[in-house]
Formats: structure tokens, C-alpha cells, sequence
């Protein structure tokens, strides 16, 4: 696989680079500073995995990728936990905190690896169709909770403030549901309240008046009612 690492910090690029010298299938082939170098390098070369840094002078990370039409895989690496949101919105691979640990490259690079023996294609858009569980990290407790969206039964708002519950323990974060549906992909959460987001796969039965996951009879919002019966109506036999 042919590698591109961007980075505006000489230090973070010698790292990574050493790191990948432990993985005989990956090859870089280009190291740069700045997006703009890293566009030019992209349109000259076939790139099969990009380590992103996010803060860079001028073009910062995401700008750059969301100017790529057809991207390739991404592994974002920095020093920031608060873009991990963000980060998944864009479907990366893996989101890699400085200073990134060989054992922490060996877990993102099996992830590479995975996705390769499934047959998955090398670009951002097809991430989605892979068997990876995305994640988020959130603000609870004084901590950054990396939080597997697959593991999330609802949520429900509180006013200012989320309770993001798992089959485990339920997680309060300071966010409007609102901007968290916004965060997350439509395809698995559904807004059945101006209340509560479910996680479609874990409705267990339902109503006209509300669904059951794990016990919890959660109610369907009049506003909402249409579309959440027709999308539980084409799923019944």
C-alpha cells in the first residue's frame, strides 16, 4: 500500500514513518507539510492511505479531506481528542492521539488489514460498509468516553444535556440531542420523539404509540409518528 504522511510537524512525520517500517505491505512514498503539497502529491501518485494530521497552517485536515472527491483511506493522527466527532463523520479508519505508540499503530494498521481481507475498497466511502464498529468520544465526568456507536440502546435529551445509554452504564454529556443527530448516521438512529434518538437495530417491538428496546417503552412523538411507522412498517412481513 502506498503511503502519504501529512503533517506540519517534522517530529510527528519521523514517528509514524518509524513506525511503518515494521509493516513490510506499506510503502511511503511521500512525506509533506501542508494540504496543498498533499493535493499536489495526490493528483501525481496513487495513494492507498493517507496519517493526517488535523492543525495545519492555512488548509487545516478535514478542509483537505472533504476536498477529495474520491479519497483514500485515512488514519487521522493528533494531539486533539476533541475531533473525534468529526472524525467519524468522515469515515477515517482510525483516530490516532500524539504520541502515537507503536502498539496504537499496530491496532490501526490490523484495522487497514481487516478491511482488505473483507474486500473492501480503498476509499473513505466505502468504510460504511465494512464490519468496524465507529465511535465517538464524549465529556462525562471530568473524562473523554470513547463510546461504540453499535453499543448505544437510545438517547434522550435533558434539556441541555444528553443521556447516551448502553447496555453497561448510561453516559450525560453537555449537547442538544439536535446536534447529536446531526453527528450521527441516519442509516442506524432514528428521531422518534424531540426527546429520544433510538438505535434502529435495537428496537425490539414497537406500536403506534411507542418502541421497546430492552425493556424501555420510549414514546413516539406526534411530529414524528409518520415517518418512524413507515420506516417499522417496511421491515414487517
Amino acid at each position: 500500500m502506498n503511503c502519504l504522511i501529512v503533517d506540519d510537524e517534522p517530529i510527528a512525520i519521523k514517528v509514524i514513518e518509524t513506525h511503518l517500517k515494521e509493516f513490510k505491505e506499506l510503502v511511503v512514498i511521500a512525506k509533506c507539510r501542508s494540504a496543498i503539497q498533499a493535493l499536489d502529491i495526490i493528483e501525481k501518485n496513487r495513494i492507498d492511505l493517507i496519517f493526517l494530521d488535523i492543525e495545519m497552517p492555512k488548509i487545516d485536515g478535514f478542509s483537505f479531506l472533504k476536498s477529495l472527491k474520491n479519497p483514500p483511506l485515512v488514519i487521522v493522527t493528533t494531539a486533539h481528542r476533541g475531533y473525534a466527532i468529526e472524525g467519524f463523520e468522515l469515515d477515517v479508519v482510525d483516530y490516532l492521539l500524539k504520541p502515537i505508540s507503536l502498539e496504537r499503530m499496530v491496532k490501526a494498521i490490523s484495522k487497514v488489514r481487516r478491511m482488505q481481507k473483507e474486500g473492501a475498497s480503498f476509499g473513505v466511502s466505502q468504510l460504511v460498509k465494512t464490519k468496524y464498529n465507529p465511535f465517538i468520544f464524549i465529556r462525562s465526568e471530568r473524562e473523554n468516553v470513547k463510546i461504540e456507536l453499535q453499543s448505544i440502546l437510545y438517547i434522550e435529551s435533558l434539556k441541555n444535556h444528553i443521556k447516551i445509554v448502553t447496555p453497561k452504564k448510561s453516559h450525560i454529556t453537555l449537547l442538544s440531542i439536535g446536534k447529536m443527530e446531526d453527528k450521527l448516521p441516519r442509516d442506524v438512529f432514528l428521531r422518534i420523539h424531540r426527546s429520544y434518538l433510538v438505535n434502529k437495530h435495537q428496537i425490539e417491538n414497537y406500536s403506534n404509540t411507542h418502541v421497546v428496546i430492552k425493556r424501555k417503552s420510549i414514546p413516539i412523538g406526534r411530529n414524528y409518528k409518520e415517518e418512524v411507522l413507515e420506516y417499522l412498517g417496511k421491515n414487517q412481513l
